[in-house]
């Protein structure tokens, strides 16, 4: 569908919408990261909530610990000390996304296990919540996402309650599209969770540049972070604030050298492979360019030289993968025998035909959920793979 455009501008939009979530909602809150895109539209959202006199609006922060402490200092600025803000300080061990190492594929912030190596120590605010026992639904080491839906469940209350996002569609396609098809009751920006939550995004259709003409415009505080990553030689549109150990995040690893010397050394200890990552996520190493076959093989033989090279949870993890993949080919004309080494890097590329190439190249890249491959990523593999320690 092409963009349809109005004469009210996407500020006069984004104050409608939020304005209908207030009024169609009885329990409202606000996920922020500490990001741009959070901060305008935190800011946003308390001065309609002032208006409408909804507030305190509860506002979700997730603490990842290995975090910029630029990010932290923004997050105790702009919402720790607000009368408008009922903070929700969340420190909790939650399992996040390590694409830089198959030996830890994922981590656990504020692991009581590694307290002695955590980044940071625990933030001591009275908003901060780090008792396992605070929430009856969560478990140790639940995956993040996962922890992020059922906060939601939780707070709604079997009441009807919606979650700000400050998600903007021109970021990624993923959000692009998550936007683009019809959403609940027939408004792209609002999204189904659930029978009692709906996700809200008020300013998807925002670009980056009305993102900081905003915070200029109204003279708002911002993430600090921001003005080092300008001096680092980055973009507005290449900037991000999030955990940069994720599969696509880890590219921007090499920044935390730069910009806090001090954290990253604390990181290096507590996150295997973050060295690695910054030295090579944009190299061949990590699948970032072009995949040289070594010398007298096959991909077909390189699969399994990989294979044999990882630690026995990425091997058998992988290895699962790998067979689901051929026994579904197989069903649509390509029997494993007939599995090609290589093919047209088009079709490959776009997932129209298997090869052993491709099967290499997600290898290589650590792509634990195998997305170049079709897989999307699932919660029973983490409640397999982490479990609670057992008390001693």
């Amino acid at each position: 569908m092409p963009k349809e455009y109005s004469n009210s501008n996407v500020y006069q939009q984004a104050k409608l919408r939020i304005h209908e979530v207030f009024k169609k909602f009885p329990k409202v809150y606000l996920a922020f990261s500490g990001g741009k895109d959070s901060t305008v539209m935190l800011d946003i959202a308390i001065r309609i909530a002032k208006k409408l006199g909804r507030v305190p609006l509860d506002v979700l922060f997730i603490d990842l610990e290995a975090q910029y402490q630029c990010t932290i200092q923004h997050i105790e600025a702009v919402a720790l000390n607000d009368p408008a803000i009922r903070l929700h300080w969340v420190c909790l061990p939650l399992n996040l996304r390590n694409s830089v190492s198959v030996f830890q594929p994922h981590w656990r912030c504020w692991d009581p296990e590694e307290k002695n190596n955590w980044v940071r120590p625990m933030p001591k605010h009275k908003a901060v919540i780090s008792s396992v026992d605070h929430y009856p639904f969560f478990k140790f080491g639940m995956e993040f996402e996962d922890f992020v839906y059922k906060w939601g469940q939780w707070f709604a209350g079997k009441k009807s309650c919606s979650c700000l996002l400050g998600i903007r569609a021109n970021e990624s396609l993923h959000r692009f599209i998550s936007v683009k098809r019809p959403g609940w009751k027939g408004k792209n920006w609002l999204s189904r969770s659930s029978d009692y939550l709906i996700f809200s995004y008020p300013i998807y259709d925002w670009t980056t540049e009305d993102i900081w003409k905003y915070t200029g415009k109204f003279d708002i505080p911002y993430n600090a972070l921001y003005d080092a990553l300008y001096r680092c030689g980055l973009s507005l549109h290449l900037m991000r604030v999030c955990q940069p150990y994720g599969d696509s995040q880890r590219l921007g690893l090499k920044f935390y050298q730069l910009i806090e010397p001090e954290t990253w050394n604390k990181l290096l200890l507590r996150v295997a492979g973050a060295n690695f990552g910054a030295m090579y996520s944009k190299t061949a190493l990590l699948g970032r360019r072009k995949v040289q076959l070594p010398p007298n093989t096959t991909w077909k033989k390189y699969c399994s030289i990989l294979l044999h090279s990882m630690p026995e949870i990425s091997k058998k993890h992988y290895h699962q993968k790998i067979t689901i993949f051929l026994q579904w080919w197989s069903t649509r004309g390509f029997p494993i025998q007939l599995i090609p080494d290589q093919a047209n890097l088009q079709l490959e590329n776009t997932g129209k035909i298997p090869s052993w190439r491709r099967i290499c190249k997600c290898l290589i890249k650590n792509d634990w959920w195998c997305t170049s491959l079709g897989f999307n990523q699932t919660k029973t593999t983490y409640e397999k793979l982490y479990k609670k320690p057992e008390s001693k």
